[in-house]
This record gives structure tokens, sequence and C-alpha cells, in this order.
């Protein structure tokens, strides 16, 4: 009884103390961020607008004014990072990650542009703020172009690179699909369906602009229907008047985002139920992030400077990661707060700071760190950073200390890359090489410590060792077995010709292929199928719900009726192909 009664009390003096913003030092913070608003799903690739930049910028903006120098919209709230360089950006310190989706990275270029500015030479400035790199030695001055644009570093993670499992930790994952998927074959997914079925047929199909057919509107494709009529509504004239007129469209937008987040939820939170542990494996890996990024910072006790430790984060995830940490974070346990069930908005931030009482200086003792949560629900900033209670805490409890909150976070994140590969069943490359042993983001943890190589070295060195072990049995074989090389002898005037033909010199390697013969040893890419690609294909990417509007997402770039299946491999040929149209072969003689 006295322990829980001295728990109490420091739980409340710790509220006290960060509610009292003078007498608290944030030595890290992580951010994941919503992008901006984009074009909708139904159009094919998506691409950020401008509005959906100027979303960033504002929150790149007012991030700035709260954790690094105050000029600009305090809009969340001032609480300055210690110790984080004010003027000139220094990438050691800033971790901005991304997916290798278009408007991802577009989202991360705004926001870092209002989070450093142009940056003004001045000559006043000494030490570590000197500007001599403007100061040419003939006594000149240069400027970076834009008016002294800074260029930020940002980490965009492809298919093939394994941290991509953390920050998408739901691509690539065919069982957390098919547990997504369950959803659908509920009763209660086909009661709702069933339930808003009229709704949803009322709906002027001409607002769609040939997109869908009048079949596909149902509960089934409620995310993509709302995210397109969000969007017209914003961008379409004749679309804004429409659901602007109550007579015949009564809160037609406001019932579909409402449908939206309920299918979201029950897709990718939704982690009460028992035999949801696959469907928020997104939420999970993101968790593993979070909690890393901490960990990495209080290992190094608050030194960045050799680029393993990073003071502010930004990581840009897709937004159903976010909706699955929603629940894995038990924001909602008492149904007070209902946006937790919902799918963030444009611009939205979910917040993670770590911090002390009553010193600047890193904390010698981990115990001596709390971490508080805050939500920024969308691009409207009133002032204020509001924090969260987590892990089913009341209002009472919305910090939390460092042990407590590494333990609570641990119980629901995966942080070991072969536990993600084996739990997902994933045809990820960067599987390939990672067995049992412990790869993970996390350099230590409460049983000790444990100093682990990357996921990517780990990966190359399993198949360095594949190839090594290969090499030996090889050997083995030549050595017991008595396998031998040699060299055969052809014939210089063979039927079949030769490469080069008549022009081949002595130097060439001879390499002949008879009439209708495979090709020697090569690589051959296949496709996603004639008529059916187009430039409307989306890079791997797995959602679920209906099978209908997915479709498009996945390739088909003509109406939804056309059909198309996913390869295993999806994710492989996307990334070959890339941006500039596929690998291109490169001929040497």
């Amino acid at each position: 009884m006295l322990a829980l009664f001295v728990a109490v009390m420091a739980a409340v003096w710790l509220i006290d103390a960060a509610n009292d913003q003078s007498a608290i030092t944030v030595h890290g913070s992580v951010v994941l961020v919503r992008s901006g608003e984009t074009t909708p799903v139904l159009q094919g690739d998506r691409l950020i607008t401008a509005l959906g930049a100027q979303q960033m910028f504002k929150l790149g903006q007012n991030l700035r004014s709260r954790y690094i120098n105050e000029d600009g919209p305090t809009g969340l709230g001032v609480q300055k990072i210690n110790n984080v360089e004010p003027y000139r950006i220094d990438n050691n310190q800033i971790l901005v990650q991304t997916l290798d989706e278009p408007y991802l990275i577009a989202s991360a270029q705004a926001l870092m542009q209002a989070l450093y500015p142009p940056y003004s030479i001045d000559r006043t400035r000494n030490g570590p703020d000197a500007d001599g790199i403007y100061i040419l030695a003939n006594g000149s001055e240069v400027d970076f172009p834009l008016n002294g644009y800074q260029y930020a570093e940002i980490n965009t993670l492809g298919a093939f690179d394994a941290q991509s499992a953390y920050l998408g930790g739901n691509q690539q994952c065919p069982s957390s699909a098919s547990d997504q998927t369950k959803y659908d074959a509920t009763s209660s997914f086909q009661q709702t369906k069933d339930l808003h079925q009229d709704f949803y047929q009322a709906i002027d199909l001409d607002m769609f602009h040939g997109l869908i057919p009048q079949r596909a509107l149902n509960y089934g494709n409620a995310y993509e229907l709302y995210d397109y009529l969000s969007y017209s509504f914003v961008h379409d004239r004749d679309v804004y008047e429409k659901l602007n007129n109550e007579s015949s469209n009564p809160d037609v937008l406001d019932q579909l985002r409402y449908l939206a987040d309920e299918e979201a939820w029950y897709h990718y939170g939704n982690t009460t139920e028992t035999d949801a542990n696959l469907r928020a494996m997104g939420g999970k890996t993101l968790a593993a992030l979070v909690l890393g990024s901490f960990q990495h910072l209080i290992d190094n006790k608050g030194n960045t400077t050799n680029g393993s430790a990073h003071s502010l984060s930004l990581l840009f995830p897709e937004h159903e990661p976010l909706i699955s940490l929603f629940s894995l974070l038990g924001l909602d346990h008492d149904g007070s707060s209902p946006m937790f069930h919902s799918i963030p908005p444009p611009g939205s931030a979910l917040v993670f700071e770590l911090f002390s009482v009553g010193t600047d200086e890193f904390p010698n003792d981990s115990k001596d760190l709390s971490v508080q949560f805050y939500y920024q629900n969308g691009s409207s900033f009133d002032g204020s950073l509001r924090p969260y209670p987590i892990f089913n805490h009341g209002p009472s409890v919305s910090v939390l200390s460092w042990v407590d909150y590494q333990d609570e976070m641990s119980k629901i994140m995966v942080s070991d890359l072969g536990d993600w590969c084996a739990t997902c069943q994933s045809p990820a490359l960067f599987c390939w090489g990672v067995d049992e042993s412990s790869i993970s983001v996390i350099v230590s943890n409460t049983k000790g410590q444990r100093h682990k190589i990357s996921p990517t070295v780990a990966g190359v060195i399993g198949a360095v060792v594949t190839l090594f072990v290969a090499g030996l049995l090889f050997a083995l074989a030549m050595l017991v077995g008595g396998i031998r090389l040699h060299r055969v002898k052809r014939n210089a005037n063979s039927d079949l010709g030769g490469f080069k033909g008549s022009t081949k010199l002595a130097s060439d390697a001879d390499l002949s292929i008879a009439k209708n013969a495979t090709p020697p040893a090569g690589a051959t890419i296949m496709g996603f199928g004639g008529k059916d690609a187009g430039p409307g294909r989306k890079a791997p990417h797995e959602r679920v719900g209906s099978w209908e509007l997915r479709q498009k997402e996945f390739g088909s770039t003509g109406n939804i009726d056309d059909e198309s299946r996913k390869s295993s491999f999806e994710a492989i040929e996307a990334a070959l192909e890339g941006p500039g149209g596929g690998v291109q072969p490169h001929e040497r003689v």
C-alpha cells in the first residue's frame, strides 16, 4: 500500500513538473507525421498538393518555434530541445525518414524548408556559427541558391532497405494483410455494409468522373470513396456545390468520413480482439522505432556528434501504421477520445518527448528521465500541444518515467527484424539473409546491453556466409568426389557461329546460341501484365478491404472492373523498375 502511494505521488509530481514548462529540459523528440493533403488513391500515383505542402510548411514552422528557435508562429507552444543548432542545419542532430513514396518525400521536404529556413550570411558570428564556408579566399562571399536554401538529409527507405520494415511494418507482410481482411468476413462488416447500402447507392456517381462503377459504391470501399470526395470537395467546384446542397446531399461528407474511419479502425486497429495479433504490425514496428530513437540518445548520453543518436527524429509513415499505434497505445480505452479511432487528418503529428526535470544536462541515470505523448490533430494550431495519457492510464497519469515507458513499449513492439520476417512470412529480399539471430533497432534493453549490427549489414553478411559455405562444399566435392573443371576446346569453325561472328577477336570469349535455344544465365524482369500496365501503377503497398478498388491501386489503369493479381515478387519488380522505367542493360565490349 505504501509503495502504491509513493508511486502515485511520484506520478503527480512528474505531471506538475511537466506542466511547469520552465522546470523541464527536453533532450529529444520523435515526431510521427501524417503527410499533407495528396491527390486521391483513385487517380493513381499520389502526389502532394500545394495545399498539402503548405500544411507541412506550417507544421515545420511550429516545430521550429517549439524546439529550435522562437522566430515564427508558436501554435505548438515553446519547449526548446537542449543544444540543438538554431541557424544552420546539423544533419547529425536531425533524423528525417520517409518511405519511398513521392508524396511522403515531398512532405518531408516542405516541412524541412520551414524547420530550417534559408540562412543568411552574417560575418559577426564566431565559433561554431561562423560563416567561413560562405567567404572565399579572396574575401568575396558566395551563398547557396534560393537565398541560402538549406539542404536537409532525407533518408528514403525503398523496398530493398531493411529499415523500411520499421517505418512500414504492414507492407511486404502477407500475414498482416491476411489478418486485416478477416474483418471483411465478419457478420459485423456485412451488417454495416447492408445498413448503409442505400446511403452509398444514393451518392451521385458523376462526382467520381467515371473512375468507378455503380456497384463499387458500398462500405467495402469506404476509405477510397471518402478520400476522393473529400479531395474533390476542396478542388472541384461542381462537387463542392453538390455536397453543399443540403436538400439532396445532407451531411454526406461527414457520413463518408465516419464510415471510412470505422473501416480503417477494424482493418488496422481494434487490437482488443483476442485474435488480432497481426493487423497492427505497422504500429508495432513504429513503436520499436520510437523507443529505439530514445534508447540511442540515452546510450550516447545525449551526444549526437557521431550520428548514431538524434535530438529530433521526424518520421513520415503511411496513415495505416498510425491507426495501429493509436490502438496499441491504448489512447481511447475509456471512449473519451474518439479521434483516436479515426484516420489522422493531413498534417497531423504524434509527438513523443524525452525530458528531465531540474537540470539542463543530460542525466547520468536514465531513471531521471521521463516521457510524455502529445497529439496534434490536423493542421489547425491553437497555441499549445496537448498531452494525452497512454497505455490505458487515466488523465492524471500523462507522464511516464523512462523505466515504465520502456517496459510498456517493449510489450507492444516488434524490434527484431528476424521476428518480423518470420511472423510476416515476408518475401522481402532483405529477409533472405536474416535468421533467428538478434537484429534490432534497439541498442539495449532492460535485460542488459546488446550491441547489434544493422539489418542491412546482416543481410550482406548472410549472403556472404551462404556463398562461403557453398564454396566449401564445392571444394569438398572436388577433394572427395573427384570432380574436376577443365576447358573444352571448340572448333573455331563451329556451324553455330559465335558472339560477334566473323568480327570476334582473339580476346573475346565465345558465346553461341542455337536457334530457339534458351539464353545463358541472365535476368528477366517480368512486368505487371501487358495492357493492364501503365502510368497509374503504384509502388508496392498492401491494403485491405474491397478487392474491387484495390485493382486500380495495384496496377490496372482501366476502370475498376479490370482484373489484376499481385505476385509475391511485386515489391522486387517495382523496386527494380523504379521511377525511371526499369533496369536498363549496360553492355561492355
